[in-house]
């Protein structure tokens, strides 16, 4: 069944579809890429960034976590943490170079003079970087924030290869999946793919999305971001195994059950025992509510995970779709940004 385009006038599809490509372009940049500091004995890593900029930089903190010694924090906020110092290395991540918390906890970096790497595409953290000799990592503009996760995400992982953070066969790994994640693309073109059907399902539900704390838990967060973002519906996620100590209480009432559907984010890596939980409680809650099971193969867990991130995102577009509402504008976004100012 093909595609009604006419809901789609900022062709959110082709940034979608273009999300190997922007990995790819991420090598391409960071081949030539030398910075002119140095960063000696580096203890810790800050990444400052919101949105669809600090997005990529969980994704990387997953998918590198089981190699990178050093401890990496995602700063989602105006400050930062008081054991930031000499030897933390600092990424200002902002896709747009101006997003208002980054500015701000940037600037508590560079007056304390910590190593600072600023990645964007222009705006007013590439006009800093100048100014005051900063290395800076310069991107492609022309996106959503949120839809440039190909880019964001592939510059920071090789950003710490370039600086040793991780071995050399992660990359590999992640330059292998560029192809594969390319032909996998391809099945999303129409209405007739598996994506498009479960945003059939969960159109007009609020789905609540369980991952899991050790791995799969960044999907989750993804497709919440990406249900408001791109579909403008609410949803909410959680992970396992915390779910069992709380909020799997919350599901008592049963009135409620026919307003929500639930998606499970799983992968092969799972901790067995978080995986035993995720399938118990899936029985407990039984029938009365439409339960969703994602998962996606691969050779490893990086072209897995990035097939999920990338499944989850024609999720949510064309959860738009049968919502009939344009997936790339944010009005809401936009007007608080007006009413801050």
């Amino acid at each position: 069944m093909q595609l009604n385009k006419n809901f789609d006038k900022y062709d959110m599809k082709a940034a979608i579809r273009s999300f190997s490509n922007q990995i790819q372009n991420g090598f391409d940049i960071m081949n030539s890429w030398e910075n002119k500091n140095k960063y000696k004995n580096i203890e810790s890593i800050l990444i400052l960034g919101m949105g669809g900029s600090a997005i990529g930089a969980d994704l990387t903190k997953v998918l590198v976590q089981d190699y990178c010694t050093i401890s990496i924090t995602i700063n989602r906020n105006y400050t930062i943490p008081k054991w930031v110092n000499s030897k933390t290395l600092i990424l200002a991540c902002s896709y747009s170079g101006n997003t208002e918390e980054t500015l701000s906890a940037f600037e508590i970096c560079l007056k304390n003079q910590f190593h600072i790497i600023i990645c964007t595409t222009g705006g007013k953290l590439l006009k800093i970087a100048n100014e005051y000799n900063i290395d800076y990592v310069k991107i492609p503009s022309g996106y959503q924030p949120r839809a440039a996760l190909g880019l964001s995400f592939s510059v920071i992982i090789l950003l710490f290869s370039k600086f040793k953070f991780i071995p050399n066969h992660l990359i590999n790994n992640l330059y292998n999946t560029i192809s594969s994640l390319n032909k996998f693309s391809s099945e999303f073109c129409d209405l007739n793919n598996s994506a498009a059907r479960i945003a059939k399902v969960i159109y007009n539900t609020i789905p609540i999305i369980y991952g899991s704390d050790d791995l799969t838990w960044i999907i989750a967060l993804r497709l919440k971001g990406q249900l408001a973002e791109n579909a403008k519906i609410l949803s909410f996620h959680y992970n396992f195994p915390e779910q069992n100590h709380n909020e799997i209480e919350g599901w008592n009432n049963n009135n409620l059950f026919e307003k929500y559907s639930i998606i499970w984010i799983y992968d092969q890596d799972i901790h067995m025992n978080i995986k035993k939980r995720m399938d118990i409680t899936s029985q407990m809650l039984g029938s009365k509510i439409q339960q969703i099971k994602i998962k996606q193969t691969g050779s490893n867990k990086y072209e897995r995970l990035l097939k999920l991130i990338h499944y989850t995102d024609w999720i949510s577009y064309y959860t738009a779709y049968y919502n009939n509402t344009d997936p790339t504008p944010v009005k809401k976004i936009e007007e608080l940004k007006l009413l801050l100012k």
